[in-house]
């Protein structure tokens, strides 16, 4: 009776490495946390986060019928400087006490810390919104090329002056769009600077 008991762990023992494994293999990340900022704004948008594919994981989806010019959303999140990106992502600069505690933070409450979530504006600035807590559910916007017909959103950028200038990127509808379809933007020249972060000076 030992050896069955024994065998049926480590049979399920194997079952669960074996699905732990296909899930993170494709990149499909947990659920995203109800308290978190992007699932809030997700609700309040009448977006639906979900995953899209096993290659694209997690994905923003609309729950209602969008007209042509309908606004989006925002993509918001950390204001960082070009120092902070150095020292956090790029490994330009030695990081300082308060790289390491937002590091420590991050890890703290399983949130990323790849660079790819990672904007710069015109203004030299740099929007960090890989921070579920800290950021817009626009993140979770995956790219299509401009011009096809999975595109249907577009980003513009939104100067908002108060009391320190502030530049985010608005992404409004370019097509109607249905219930039930993916938002989809094209990342264009933002995804250059994304991607090409580490080879900056």
């Amino acid at each position: 009776m030992f050896g069955l008991c024994k065998n049926l762990l480590v049979v399920m023992f194997l079952v669960f490495l074996a699905i732990t494994s296909v899930v993170s293999l494709h990149g499909i990340r947990p659920s995203l946390s109800s308290s978190s900022l992007a699932h809030r704004t997700a609700v309040k948008a009448g977006v639906c986060i979900k995953v899209a594919s096993k290659v694209k994981g997690l994905g923003a989806f609309a729950t209602s019928d969008l007209k042509v010019g309908d606004y989006i959303g925002e993509y918001t999140g950390e204001k960082l400087t070009r120092r902070q990106v150095q020292a956090r992502y790029w490994g330009k600069r030695e990081k300082n006490g308060q790289d390491l505690s937002w590091e420590g933070s991050r890890s703290r409450r399983g949130q990323g810390i790849t660079g790819n979530y990672v904007l710069e504006m015109k203004d030299g600035s740099f929007v960090d919104s890989e921070d579920a807590d800290l950021s817009s559910w626009c993140r979770f916007m995956n790219h299509a090329k401009e011009g096809t017909t999975p595109c249907n959103v577009k980003a513009f950028d939104r100067i908002s002056a108060g009391d320190e200038l502030l530049v985010f990127p608005q992404f409004f509808a370019i097509r109607d769009i249905e219930a039930g379809e993916e938002l989809l933007w094209d990342y264009g020249p933002l995804s250059d600077v994304a991607q090409s972060c580490k080879a900056s000076p």
